[in-house]
């Protein structure tokens, strides 16, 4: 049986929220994006099935920093993504889309 999309969303989201340069996991700009299953939405991940696999899509919030490389920070999350859906034995991942929607700025540190 496959894992399911809420099992794999909520174990994406944990491992987004986890990797260094991310403040939280966003539920999207101008649409919604989430995982809907009976009676829980896990905001923040698509997780869409597709011929011969999973593609995936993330919506992060990340943390400003003079040194920060959005690039690498996507680079960083989708390793980490995959990583964290391998882990579950799940289909194979495809695409992983990042969406950066935002930025976090700490103004006690600014």
């Amino acid at each position: 049986m496959p894992t399911s999309e809420l099992v794999i969303a909520r174990a994406v989201r944990s491992t987004v929220c986890a990797v260094t340069g991310v403040a939280d996991v966003s539920p999207g700009l101008f649409a919604e994006t989430g995982t809907y299953g009976p009676g829980e939405t896990v905001r923040g991940v698509a997780v869409s099935r597709v011929a011969g696999g999973l593609d995936l899509e993330v919506h992060v919030i990340a943390v400003y920093a003079d040194s920060v490389v959005l690039r690498e920070l996507a680079d960083r999350v989708r390793t980490a993504v995959r990583q964290s859906v391998e882990a579950l034995d799940a289909e194979a991942v495809g695409r992983i889309d990042v969406v950066i929607d935002d930025l976090y700025i700490d103004e006690d540190r600014a």
